[in-house]
């Protein structure tokens, strides 16, 4: 079955691609007689749709959308890097061509970052606010996107998630059955839907076991070393510290680890530490770093292949799935000391 798409509606309507888009995502960008041409077009396109052949799986195309602060430090990001790595390659295998779309809402608007409309959208490592801006304008123009690691209550918006809460909850068990009272977490980005689906899970395993929870324990910055390295500082700082940190990125887990050495701590003796992506450093630290495993080369492969189904199939409206972690216990955790 053909799918409907915006180069579709603009060639029916004799408009160019981005004025269909602005057409029918923003009535005030373009003229009342503009808008209705293209929003005929779109409605006997659909009308039609069964009757026409389904295009060649090549001639279609995704936008992977990104926030210009990933993109920078994109090499920095292993788990985001080998989700998009196998994602890139699911579309190669069926054909289906790529652009990277990097977006920074402080100078750009939607309509920039769809300029030239795809036939589908992955959004990956994108803030709540930036989603607020994206995911509305993909829907209001039927345009198919998935989210990874993100969830979106739209139509043609369908998401590939982890199970962050449980994943945490479990990690956080876990020292808790080591005899650790005093656990501190440390994330991303607080406005980030995985960052707070993480803490939610320490705090649930934390409230379950009877601990308090304080805030001064619940650290944020980003998903980088330079930042686990920083806010591993101001855990040190503390009268009361923690015998025991919950680290949202193994990267965060391994500065971290990098600033309790540089201050003589032995580990897990002093601190124990986990981490969550299970990439390829976590075997090569020492200690070697107990972290929650999560599935990142599936993510993209699953992401790709659920946006494939989307763009082939219009009668698909959305899809939600969730893939499972695992903790995978080394040696950067112990009983306190």
């Amino acid at each position: 079955m053909k799918s409907v798409t915006i180069r579709d509606i603009a060639q029916a309507a004799g408009v160019s691609p981005s004025t269909a888009f602005r057409a029918l995502n923003d009535e005030n960008l373009v003229k009342p007689a503009t808008r209705a041409k293209v929003i005929a077009a779109k409605q006997m396109l659909e009308d039609e749709m069964t009757t026409h052949k389904e295009k060649p799986q090549d001639n279609k195309s995704v936008g992977i959308i990104i926030p210009v602060s990933t993109a920078n430090d994109l090499s920095g990001r292993p788990s985001m890097f080998t989700m998009i790595g196998n994602f890139l390659s699911e579309l190669s295998a069926n054909g289906i061509s790529n652009t990277m779309l990097v977006f920074d809402e402080k100078t750009m608007s939607v309509n920039d970052l769809f300029h030239n409309a795809m036939d589908g959208y992955l959004v990956a490592d994108t803030s709540e606010e930036q989603e607020n801006i994206i995911i509305p304008a993909l829907s209001n123009a039927s345009l198919p996107c998935v989210l990874v690691n993100r969830r979106a209550d739209a139509p043609f918006v369908s998401s590939v998630n982890i199970d962050d809460k449980t994943a945490c909850a479990d990690a956080t068990a876990y020292l808790i059955s080591l005899g650790h009272q005093r656990i501190a977490f440390l994330g991303g980005r607080k406005n980030y839907q995985n960052t707070k689906r993480r803490l939610l899970g320490y705090q649930m395993a934390m409230q379950d076991a009877g601990l308090a929870f304080t805030d001064e324990y619940a650290l944020f910055g980003d998903y980088s070393e330079s930042s686990g390295y920083a806010m591993g500082d101001a855990l040190l700082k503390m009268l009361r510290r923690p015998t025991a940190v919950i680290c949202a990125s193994d990267p965060i887990a391994i500065g971290c680890m990098h600033r309790m050495k540089d201050a003589s701590l032995a580990l897990p003796e002093d601190c124990s530490i986990i981490g969550f992506g299970d990439i390829e450093s976590c075997r090569l630290v020492t200690p070697n770093l107990t972290t929650i495993a999560q599935p990142s080369r599936e993510l993209g492969m699953i992401a790709a292949k659920t946006l494939i189904q989307m763009m082939n199939y219009p009668a698909i409206i959305n899809q939600q799935l969730m893939l499972q972690t695992r903790l995978v216990i080394r040696e950067s955790t112990s009983a306190p000391k």
